[in-house]
């Protein structure tokens, strides 16, 4: 099936929807927004610094048309879920959002109902628009990198008023391989202290349920869940969370879940390989005291 890829110039996310592709074809095409050169090798290139989703339906449908493609694929992203809707209506599409697992034969798997269920739809008609999930396919090896052309014919239908980048200390939550997250059960933001010296001993990071960030002991970018990040740390430490549909929805391809919480009833330990039902703040400084010494 001819693909093609609408992505920011990111390696991390090209690699994981260039994993996708495979599942449909050899070697997909690209549309991609930034300065920059395309990293990987692919059949087609087109390139362009705007990143206005709805300055660029109109552009991106033209090729669509032009080139007869199959699948598109983005991922879940400010991005894709800007030109997802808009590009289905233009192509008379199907679009499926969240996709997690594709199988054979166009069967899409996606989360539903706060991700306490999979659905399993079948695609019957090209194109098709789907947004990935980041985190849940291996992110592909990108060699070299692509020439491209220009994507011309832009509309300004929406003006950029202003962009501001947030600078995150340390690792990235959805580059940790270790991932040590407070919720409400923490109590104050100075506690989340003890949380940063117990990742620091993985050279992990912090994370933070929504009721945490709500109360203003964290900030928004630590937020884990349905509406924060997608994480898939191999263990993930969840200190006085308790355990949401939602913050379980952002944490569900995690490898191994450690729960540390003093309500026994906690939903947390549903989910958990490990639980520690305790006051965490009698047992995270032995847990980092034991890490130090056997290190």
């Amino acid at each position: 099936m001819k693909t093609l890829i609408i992505e920011n110039i990111d390696p991390k996310k090209i690699g994981e929807l260039m994993t996708v592709s495979r599942l449909f074809c050899d070697i997909p095409d690209i549309i991609a927004l930034g300065e920059g050169q395309i990293p990987g090798l692919f059949g087609k290139a087109w390139q362009t610094d705007k990143t206005v989703a709805a300055n660029l339906v109109s552009s991106v449908t033209a090729i669509i048309k032009q080139e007869n493609y199959d699948v598109i694929l983005m991922s879940v992203s400010t991005l894709g879920t800007g030109l997802a809707g808009p590009l289905s209506v233009a192509l008379s599409a199907p679009v499926v959002t969240e996709v997690t697992f594709v199988h054979p034969d166009m069967v899409i798997e996606r989360p539903v109902y706060g991700g306490k269920a999979i659905i399993k739809q079948k695609l019957e008609s090209t194109p098709a628009i789907l947004t990935i999930r980041r985190k849940y396919f291996e992110t592909a090896k990108l060699e070299g990198t692509t020439e491209s052309v220009l994507l011309d014919s832009i509309e300004q239908k929406v003006k950029l008023v202003a962009e501001k980048h947030e600078q995150t200390e340390g690792i990235p939550l959805e580059d940790a391989d270790v991932i040590v997250s407070g919720g409400r059960g923490i109590g104050v933001s100075d506690n989340f202290t003890m949380l940063q010296h117990m990742a620091d001993q993985f050279n992990g990071a912090v994370g933070a349920s929504r009721g945490a960030v709500d109360e203003g002991w964290a900030s928004p970018t630590k937020q884990i869940g349905q509406t924060g990040k997608i994480v898939a740390p191999s263990v993930y430490f969840a200190v006085g969370i308790s355990g949401a549909s939602q913050h379980l929805a952002g944490i569900a391809n995690s490898k191994c879940v450690v729960a540390i919480n003093k309500d026994e009833d906690a939903n947390i330990f549903n989910r958990a390989r490990f639980g520690i039902v305790c006051d965490y703040k009698k047992i995270v400084p032995v847990l980092t005291q034991a890490i130090m010494e056997d290190r």
